[in-house]
């Protein structure tokens, strides 16, 4: 079996909470390691616009009528996924900083983790370990 075959596998069998939280701790972790850059850095653009991608992508799926979270969950993410896109404008117009945009990652990363108790894998490893679905 080739590589790509192999990491397919993966990706298909892999719990959807588990990955969309590795994809959320990656994309923290990058916005954590710019916390203190200036507001035109390109690797915290490059971040921040990787977290926007990420909450419209949620968003986008959110709003499906198949989506099976409750309705109030649904809600409420569709909520915060507009206030990252306000907070993340004001960055990069260097008017605030990351800390709001830190928090709501680290709380949904919270509920991911908890919905999906299963992982015994520490987090810094998870957002090394290599994926081949495009984070």
């Amino acid at each position: 079996m080739s590589i790509a075959a192999y990491h397919q596998t993966i990706a298909e069998c892999d719990d959807p909470r588990k990955i969309e939280y590795r994809v959320f701790l990656r994309i923290t972790l990058a916005l954590e390691n710019n916390r203190s850059a200036d507001w035109r850095s390109a690797a915290l653009k490059d971040a921040l616009w990787r977290n926007l991608e990420l909450w419209n992508t949620l968003r986008a799926d959110l709003l499906e009528d198949g989506n099976a979270l409750p309705e109030a969950l649904r809600a409420g993410l569709v909520s915060l996924s507009f206030a990252v896109n306000r907070n993340t404008q004001r960055v990069l117009r260097g008017e605030g900083g990351i800390d709001l945009l830190l928090h709501i990652n680290r709380s949904v990363m919270q509920g991911l983790q908890g919905a999906a108790q299963g992982s015994a894998q520490p987090a810094r490893e998870l957002a090394t370990e290599e994926l081949s679905y495009g984070t």
